[in-house]
């Protein structure tokens, strides 16, 4: 599925922006980080996001300054994508589940010098941010979310034929909708 078509789908959740402010504070000490990657907060300039926070993400292990150490992440998110749309076309929740597709976005000159060219990848912010399964088999069946989610990954294996499991999932919870991001799939 090109890129294109995944942006007219209802599990996308785009930047719609094409600038950000990050202040150096917040890059100096992120607010989040995973196993690989800080996350930092800032707030899109431009666009129909324009005053709405966002993050940026890069790796812990050195700046980056090509596109291509993104790809895996950027062909993860389109295949979620996909797997997401069509469980999402299937009615099992009254919430549409959505994915946070990132872009690989440019510090530009006038940033620090430190930041200057590096990559990163910014995507909308998500609140009441939270995790629901790992890929090492973990998840939390506490509440109904974590069951639904589990479903979500189970699903994912039965569409692929065996193939891929979505798995990783974290993210928000909202009044109409669930919002994921940095998902893994396992093949």
């Amino acid at each position: 599925m090109s890129r294109t078509s995944l942006e007219q789908s209802d599990g996308g959740r785009f930047n719609n922006s094409s600038t950000a402010s990050i202040s150096n504070s917040a890059l100096e000490t992120p607010f989040a980080q995973g196993a690989f990657r800080w996350v930092a907060k800032g707030i899109y300039c431009a666009g129909p996001r324009r005053g709405q926070p966002c993050v940026a993400k890069w790796f812990k292990t050195g700046a980056v300054f090509s596109t291509d150490y993104f790809t895996l992440d950027i062909k993860a998110v389109d295949k979620a994508l996909e797997i997401v749309n069509k469980f999402n076309q299937l009615g099992v929740i009254n919430k549409l589940i959505k994915i946070n597709v990132p872009e690989v976005w440019s510090f530009n000159e006038d940033s620090s010098s430190n930041w200057s060219g590096q990559n990163v990848l910014c995507e909308p912010f998500i609140q009441n941010y939270q995790k629901f399964n790992s890929n090492t088999g973990w998840n939390d069946e506490s509440k109904a979310w974590g069951e639904v989610m589990q479903a979500l990954s189970h699903f994912s294996y039965h569409l692929s034929g065996g193939y891929f499991v979505l798995c990783d999932i974290q993210g928000g919870i909202y009044q109409h909708e669930i919002v994921l991001s940095d998902p893994v799939i396992l093949s």
